[in-house]
C-alpha cells in the first residue's frame, strides 16, 4: 500500500505519522514521551516540543554566538561574501523540487506501517537525487563563478575567495540536503530526543572548530569546509540513530508508482517552498545587486536575528503536526478541527505576546550584540520580525491543520498571495526607503498573506479564533515596555557581544514568562477537547 496524493482540495488519504507517546515501529516507546493508551489521546506533547526545539535551536544558537566573532575575524566585507554564499545555499536548498519538505510525511507513512524496506528505498532515492543536484550545481558553478562575482559588488581583492566558495556550493548543497533527509527520518518516527543529541553535538563541534581553525583574514575556504563537516556529521549520525527503521534490499529505489505519488506531493511543497525564496532570500540578492556587498552582511545579521526569534514558536511544529495527523487518522477532519480549536486557544495569545515583546526589543538587542555601528541591522530585524510575528501567530496551527488533513494546496495559495504582494511593493518601497524598503515590502506581504490564509481556512473547515482576552492588551504592553527598558540599560553599559546579549535577553524572557503566566490560565487546556467547539 502506498500513500496517495490528492489532486484537488477534497479529503485525502493522508497517512498519520506516529503520535507522541505511541510505540514506534520496533515496539519501543518514542524518545522523551510517555506511552499512551492504544487509540487514545497522545501524551507527552510538551516533551516532544522541548526536544524538537532544542534540536532546531542548536545551529541557530551556534550561528548567533559565531556571528560577532566572524565579523571581527573576517572583516565586514569578507563576512558579506560569506553571507552571500549562505544566501545562495539557502536558496538552492529551498529549490530542491520539494523533496526535502516531503520526506517527513512519506517516512511517517512507511513508519506507521512498519515498512522498513520502503523507508530504506526512500532514503537511498533521496540521497541519489541530492547527489545529482549537487553535481549539477558544481558544474554550473565552475562555469559561472566569474560571472556571478562580477555581477555583484565584490571587492577585487576578494573575488578569488568568492569564486572558490562558489565552486564548493555543489558539495555544500548535497550534504545540507542529506542532513535534512536524516533529520526528517528521525522527526517522522518522533525520535526528538535523539535528534536533539545529534543536532547539539554537531553544532558544538562546528562552533569549536571555527574558533580554533578560522584565522583572521582570508580563511573563507576553511569556513566552508567546516560547514561541510557539520552537515556530514548530522547526516551520518542521524542515519546511524535511525538505522533501526531502515532495511536495504533490491530494488534500492522506490517503485515507479511511489515515485509518481511522491513527485505529485513534492511539486506542491515546492510551490510553497519557492515563496520562501521570494519572501526572504531574494531580499539579499536585491541588496547585493544594488549596494556594496557589505550591506548583504548588514542585512544578513538583522535577518538572522529576526528569523531566529521567529523560529522559537515554530519548534513546536513537528510534534504538533504529528499529533494532529494522528487525530485526523482516527477521527477525520471534524476531530482535527476540534483539536485545532483546543491548540489555537493558547497558541494565538501566547505567540502574539511573544511577537510584540520581541519586536519591540530586537532593534536594541542587535545593537547590544553587534555594536551601535550596526544599528541598521537592528532596524531590519524589527521590521521583519513584526511581519513574522503576525504570520506565525495566525498561520502556525492552521498550517499543521491543512498538512495533517492532506491539503497542502491551501498553504501554497496563501504563500503565493503573500509573494505577489511582496513583489508588487518591492520596487516602489526600495526606491523610497532603500534597504528598509526591501524588508518593509516583505513584512507587508507576509502579513497580508497570513490574513488571507485565515479566510481560506474559515471557508475550508470553519476554523476561527477566539477574541483575545481583555487583559491581553495591558499585560502585553507592560511586558514590551519593560523589555525595552532592560535592553536600554544593557546598551547604556557599552558592552557588546554574546554575553551582553544574554544579559539583555534575560529581562525579555522574564517578562514574556510573566505575561504568559498572567494570560494563559483559564484560556483552555491544550490536551483535552472542549464541548461545543465547532
Amino acid at each position: 500500500m502506498r500513500p496517495r496524493q490528492q489532486t484537488g482540495d477534497g479529503p485525502a488519504d493522508s497517512a498519520a505519522r506516529p503520535a507522541e507517546g505511541e510505540e514506534g515501529t520496533d515496539g519501543a516507546p518514542v524518545d522523551g514521551v510517555e506511552p499512551g493508551p492504544a487509540g487514545g489521546r497522545p501524551r507527552g506533547l510538551s516533551s516532544g516540543m522541548g526536544y524538537s526545539g532544542l534540536a532546531q535551536a542548536a545551529p541557530l544558537v551556534a550561528n548567533l554566538c559565531l556571528t560577532p566573532y566572524l565579523i571581527h575575524r573576517l572583516g565586514l566585507d569578507r563576512f558579506g561574501v560569506w553571507s552571500l554564499i549562505l544566501v545562495f545555499l539557502a536558496t538552492l536548498t529551498v529549490l530542491d523540487g520539494g523533496i526535502g519538505a516531503s520526506l517527513a510525511r512519506f517516512h511517517a507513512y512507511h513508519g506507521a506501517h512498519g515498512d522498513r524496506e520502503s523507508t530504506g528505498r526512500l532514503v537511498t532515492g533521496s540521497l541519489a537525487a541530492f547527489l545529482v543536484l549537487g553535481l549539477i550545481v558544481t558544474g554550473l558553478s565552475l562555469l559561472l563563478a566569474p560571472v556571478v562575482t562580477s555581477a555583484v559588488d565584490v571587492p577585487g581583492r576578494l573575488e578569488g575567495e568568492a569564486e572558490q566558495l562558489l565552486v564548493l556550493l555543489g558539495p555544500l548543497l548535497t550534504l545540507a540536503l542529506a542532513s535534512n533527509s536524516a533529520i526528517a527520518l528521525l522527526q517522522a518516527h518522533a525520535r526528538f530526543r535523539s535528534l536533539a543529541a545529534v543536532s547539539v553535538g554537531a553544532s558544538v563541534a562546528y562552533a569549536v572548530s571555527v574558533v580554533v581553525l578560522v584565522r583572521e583574514g582570508g580563511d573563507l575556504p576553511m569556513l566552508a569546509l567546516l560547514t561541510l563537516g557539520r552537515y556530514l556529521l548530522v547526516t551520518v549520525a542521524g542515519l546511524c540513530v535511525g538505522a533501526g527503521f531502515l532495511r536495504f534490499r533490491r530494488p534500492l529505489l522506490p517503485p515507479r508508482a511511489e515515485r509518481r505519488d511522491f513527485g505529485a506531493y513534492a511539486v506542491r511543497m515546492q510551490l510553497s517552498g519557492f515563496t520562501v525564496f521570494l519572501n526572504g532570500e531574494i531580499d539579499a540578492l536585491v541588496i547585493a545587486a544594488m549596494l556594496p556587498v557589505r550591506y548583504v552582511g548588514i542585512y544578513a545579521a538583522g535577518y538572522q536575528a529576526a528569523t531566529g526569534l521567529r523560529s522559537l514558536p515554530l519548534y513546536g511544529f513537528p510534534p504538533i503536526l504529528t499529533r494532529m495527523t494522528q487525530v485526523f487518522a482516527h477521527g477525520g477532519p471534524a476531530a482535527t478541527a476540534r483539536e485545532f480549536h483546543v491548540l489555537e486557544a493558547r497558541w494565538l495569545p501566547a505567540v502574539l505576546t511573544y511577537g510584540v515583546v520581541t519586536t519591540a526589543s530586537v532593534g536594541l538587542a542587535v545593537q547590544v550584540w553587534l555594536g551601535r555601528d550596526l544599528a541598521l541591522s537592528g532596524a531590519v530585524a524589527a521590521v521583519l520580525l513584526a511581519g513574522y510575528s503576525v504570520q506565525v501567530a495566525l498561520t502556525g496551527i492552521r498550517t499543521c491543520f491543512v498538512r495533517a488533513i492532506g491539503l497542502p494546496g491551501h498553504e501554497t495559495r496563501y504563500s503565493w498571495f503573500s509573494t505577489g504582494v511582496n513583489l508588487a511593493l518591492t520596487v516602489p518601497l526600495t526606491l523610497l526607503f532603500g534597504v528598509m524598503g526591501v524588508v518593509l515590502a516583505t513584512a507587508v506581504g507576509i502579513t497580508a498573506g497570513s490574513v488571507y490564509f485565515v479566510v481560506l481556512c474559515r471557508r475550508l473547515a470553519g476554523l476561527r479564533d477566539r477574541r483575545l482576552p481583555g487583559r491581553w492588551w495591558p499585560v502585553t504592553l507592560a511586558a514590551a515596555v519593560t523589555a525595552c527598558l532592560g535592553n536600554l540599560l544593557v546598551l547604556g553599559l557599552g558592552w557588546h557581544g554574546v554575553l551582553p546579549l544574554a544579559l539583555a535577553g534575560a529581562p525579555v524572557l522574564a517578562v514574556i514568562g510573566l505575561a504568559w503566566a498572567l494570560l494563559l490560565p483559564g484560556i483552555g487546556e491544550p490536551g483535552a477537547p472542549r464541548e461545543g467547539v465547532p
